[in-house]
C-alpha cells in the first residue's frame, strides 16, 4: 500500500491536466494558492479533483475514508472490489460518478521509513484513482496557533484510491501493491465517469512508465 506521497504540482499545472480533459477548473478558498507539499501521510488534507458537469473542482479532502466496523485504521487504499465491504456496504462511493475522483501527485514512497520514492517521468501532475464520500464524525482537527491536532466532531469530505499488483520497478521495494495511476486524459475522464466498466482501469502501470525518483523530498526542498 502506498501511506506517503507528495503533491508538488502548481496550480498552472493542474490547470493545464484539467484543459486536456476538456473541463475547467474551479478551486476553494483552500486551493486558491495551494502550497507544495513534501509529505501527505494518512489523515491529513490533501487537494482532490471532483468532477463537475463540464469542469473539475479543485478542494481539499481529509485522507481516509471511516474504518471497516469492528477495525480502528482508516481506509486509505482499496484493493479487494469484491469483498462485500464494497460490493454491497459501500457501493455507491465506488461505484456512482459523482463520488469518483483524482488525486493528484509528483510522486510516492515504499515504504513511509526510508522510502524509495517513484514517479511517473514526463508528467507533471499524474493522478491516483481515487473515490471519495461525505461523512460526519470524529477526526484529528488542526487548532489555530496549535501544533497538536485535537479530535473534533464535524463535516468531512473523506478520500481513498484504489491499488492493484506492484510493477517491476515497485516490486523489489514493496511486493505486495502499488497504486492505480492515471495519467492518460482518455483514462482520468472514463474513471471520473463511474459505472462498474470503468473499474478495469484497476491495473498495474506499465514498467517503462514509471521510475525511481534518485532526489530525497529533504534534497529538492534544500
Amino acid at each position: 500500500m502506498c501511506n506517503r506521497y507528495e503533491i508538488r504540482g502548481s496550480i498552472s499545472q493542474i490547470r493545464a491536466l484539467a484543459y486536456k480533459l476538456r473541463r475547467e477548473l474551479h478551486t476553494t478558498p483552500a486551493t486558491d494558492n495551494l502550497e507544495p507539499r513534501a509529505n501527505v501521510y494518512p489523515d491529513q488534507d490533501a487537494p482532490i479533483l471532483v468532477s463537475q458537469p463540464g469542469s473539475l473542482e479543485l478542494r481539499m479532502a481529509r485522507w481516509g475514508f471511516p474504518p471497516i466496523t469492528g477495525k480502528t485504521d482508516v481506509i486509505t487504499n482499496i484493493r479487494n472490489l469484491k469483498s462485500k465491504w464494497w460490493t454491497d456496504v459501500n457501493r455507491e462511493w465506488l461505484i456512482e460518478p459523482q463520488f469518483r475522483c483524482l488525486v493528484p501527485f509528483t510522486a510516492f514512497a515504499e515504504p513511509v521509513r526510508n522510502s524509495t520514492w517513484f514517479m511517473v517521468p514526463n508528467v507533471d501532475v499524474p493522478c491516483f484513482a481515487g473515490i471519495w464520500r461525505p461523512w460526519s464524525g470524529e477526526r484529528l482537527a488542526e487548532q489555530p496557533g496549535a501544533k497538536r491536532r485535537v479530535r473534533e466532531h464535524r463535516d468531512w469530505h473523506l478520500f481513498a484510491f484504489l491499488t492493484t499488483d506492484a510493477n517491476d520497478i515497485v516490486r523489489p521495494v514493496h511486493e505486495k501493491a502499488m497504486p492505480v495511476i492515471l495519467h492518460d486524459p482518455a483514462e482520468q475522464n472514463e474513471w471520473l465517469q463511474g459505472g462498474e466498466a470503468s473499474l478495469r482501469l484497476q491495473r498495474t502501470l506499465p514498467n517503462d512508465q514509471l521510475s525511481i525518483r534518485a532526489t530525497t523530498p529533504e534534497a529538492i526542498e534544500s
